[in-house]
Formats: C-alpha cells, sequence, structure tokens
C-alpha cells in the first residue's frame, strides 16, 4: 500500500511537471511529453500522465498518412528521409525535477537540426540536459530506426520565431540527407505538406486539406490547416516545390470553427535572424540534382533521385489533390 501511494505521488508529480512546461511554453504548443525514465526508446508508452491519447489517433486515420507505406523511391519518401523525432529531457531549475518531450526536427547541410525553440528552451524554469533525433522511426517497434545525440544548446535560436537550429553528432546527414529552404513568400490559399512525428509516434505526413488560409495576419506568422498534434511542434512545412516553406509551432485548429487555424512561423522571417539558416538557403538556391538528400546518402544503399518541382500532374502536386478535395 505505502508503494502504491508513492507511484501515485509520484505520477502526480510528473503530471504537474508536464503541465508546467505546457503553461511554461504556451497552452497550444505542441510538443508531447513523456517519462523522462523512457528517454532512449522509439515507442514512447502512453502512460497515464500523459493520458490516452492513442484512441485519438485511431479516431484520426485519415488525417495522417503513414511514411511507412510508400514505396522507398516514392518522392514523398525521399522528402521525408531528413525529417526525425526530437527527444528532449528538461529539468526544472527550481525543483530539480525532470521531464521529457517529444518534438520534430530537420536535418540541415553542415549537420545541423531546425525545431522550435519551445522544444530546447533556453530561458525559463526548464531547461534541456540531454536531446537526440530519431530518424526513421516508421514502425512502432522502432525497427531500423536510430538515434544521433543533439546539443541542447543551440547555436542560434529565437523565442518569438520559435526556432531553435542545434548541432547534431555522427553525421546523420551522410545517411538521410538535409531538406531544402526557402524563403519564398507564401499567399493564402497556398497547398502545402507537413512531415511530423505526432505524439512521438512513426512518422506521417499531413496533406488532406493542407494549405495557408486564405486570411493571413501581419508578421511572421503563417495561419495554417494542416493537421497536427502534440509531437508535431518543429515540424517543416513543404510547398509544392518540395522546399521548406514555414515552422509549425503550435496548434488551434478547431473542427466546430471553419475559421480556426494552427500556426507556423515563416522561413523568411527566420532566414532574415539566423546567419546559419540564411547561408544554408543562398548555398541551396536552387540546387543540382547531386546535391539532394538522395545523392548526399551515397554511403548508403541507392536512395531514389532528387524530387523536382512539381508538375501539374506530378506526385507532389498538393494544389491538385486539394482541389479534388474541395470539389472544385
Amino acid at each position: 500500500m505505502a508503494e502504491s501511494r508513492r507511484t501515485r505521488r509520484s505520477i502526480l508529480r510528473g503530471t504537474c511537471l508536464i503541465l508546467t512546461f505546457a503553461v511554461a511554453e504556451g497552452a497550444q504548443a505542441q510538443s508531447v511529453g513523456f517519462d523522462p525514465a523512457d528517454y532512449g526508446r522509439a515507442q514512447l508508452p502512453l502512460r497515464q500522465t500523459t493520458g490516452d491519447a492513442a484512441s485519438y489517433v485511431d479516431r484520426n486515420k485519415g488525417a495522417f498518412e503513414p511514411i511507412a507505406e510508400l514505396d522507398p523511391k516514392d518522392a514523398l519518401a525521399a522528402l521525408a528521409r531528413p525529417i526525425g523525432r526530437v527527444d528532449i529531457v528538461l529539468r526544472n531549475t527550481r525543483s530539480g525535477q525532470t521531464v521529457g518531450a517529444s518534438c520534430t526536427g530537420t536535418l540541415l547541410p553542415g549537420d545541423y537540426v531546425l525545431t522550435n525553440h519551445h522544444c530546447l528552451p533556453q530561458a525559463g524554469d526548464l531547461t534541456p540536459v540531454k536531446a537526440s533525433i530519431l530518424m526513421d522511426y516508421l514502425t512502432l517497434d522502432g525497427q531500423g530506426s536510430r538515434r544521433f545525440d543533439l546539443d541542447p544548446k543551440p547555436l542560434e535560436f529565437d523565442p518569438r520565431l520559435d526556432f531553435a537550429l542545434a548541432r547534431v553528432a555522427g553525421n546523420p546527414t551522410a545517411i538521410y540527407g538535409s531538406a531544402r529552404l526557402s524563403g519564398a513568400a507564401v499567399s493564402g490559399n497556398r497547398s502545402m505538406l507537413v512531415i511530423h512525428h505526432p505524439l512521438g509516434r512513426p512518422k506521417v505526413m499531413s496533406r488532406f486539406r493542407c494549405f495557408a488560409v486564405k486570411d493571413q495576419g501581419e508578421g511572421p506568422d503563417l495561419r495554417h490547416r494542416c493537421d497536427t498534434l502534440g509531437g508535431s511542434s518543429g515540424s517543416l512545412m513543404f510547398d509544392a516545390s518540395v522546399a521548406g516553406v514555414a515552422l509549425h509551432k503550435e496548434g488551434g485548429l478547431d473542427p466546430k470553427d471553419p475559421s480556426s487555424f494552427n500556426n507556423a512561423t515563416r522561413l523568411s522571417a527566420i532566414l532574415g535572424k539566423s546567419r546559419i539558416l540564411a547561408e544554408i538557403a543562398a548555398t541551396q538556391g536552387h540546387p543540382p540534382a547531386d546535391t539532394t538528400p538522395a545523392a548526399s546518402a551515397a554511403a548508403t544503399p541507392p536512395r531514389p533521385p532528387a524530387a523536382p518541382a512539381a508538375a501539374a500532374d506530378g506526385a507532389l502536386d498538393p494544389d491538385r489533390m486539394n482541389a479534388i478535395l474541395r470539389g472544385r
């Protein structure tokens, strides 16, 4: 009985710390909490402290398309390869307690990982003490996945724009390649694609009714209607040119409110703040075929060639797909 009471107290403390993390970084920030004792595992158990979110995922199977179901030669599978799950253990500087959090991150040239600042916070009571990125996490058993240590202290970050850029060890870009960045303007109604790890689960993509909303506010935020969940924070958002144009950061969609939206930060604003990212984007420009993620994985078994900008009838044409789904 005493052990049972201690267990309940431990669960309650963990719940409070996870809630503290959510409140400290904004109620809609889309990281997802986990027991720090599970850090390093591919499959993060859905314990009582995080709620039974699995049932929610099951009810929304149509919203997310598993990357595991794609042919490895598919252009979308190639686009998804540099994207992984970022796992973090944070310590409360006042209480000393730790909490786990899971987000999404993207490999970039030079072995950098781009994610949200609220995933690797550099201000407030919570400090990241260790972090890693789990690549090729496609199935619940974690078969074929590989983990790389991530520096918990980003080289560049900005709380307002909610981005963090950190170094990753082990040269993962030689295996999984890197994503392209673009500072191109994103207009309202632009079709988009998001590849992410909702609730820390295997990698999926959102493209069903995934687009920038027509009415955009002033400033660096991009309003969009792409389905996400906790754990999707830090996802790079792609347009039809298969270049990242925004960084997803928080939820806000309400199925009962057609005017509701999720929020991302435009890459154009982030590139204006980050010297490293601006240099990467300038170097990438319009890369030739041999500088793409597939080509950079020369040390691994052959990968599919780079996907060019989508043609009107191409596999990456979310504009056509969304037009069909809207009945136009």
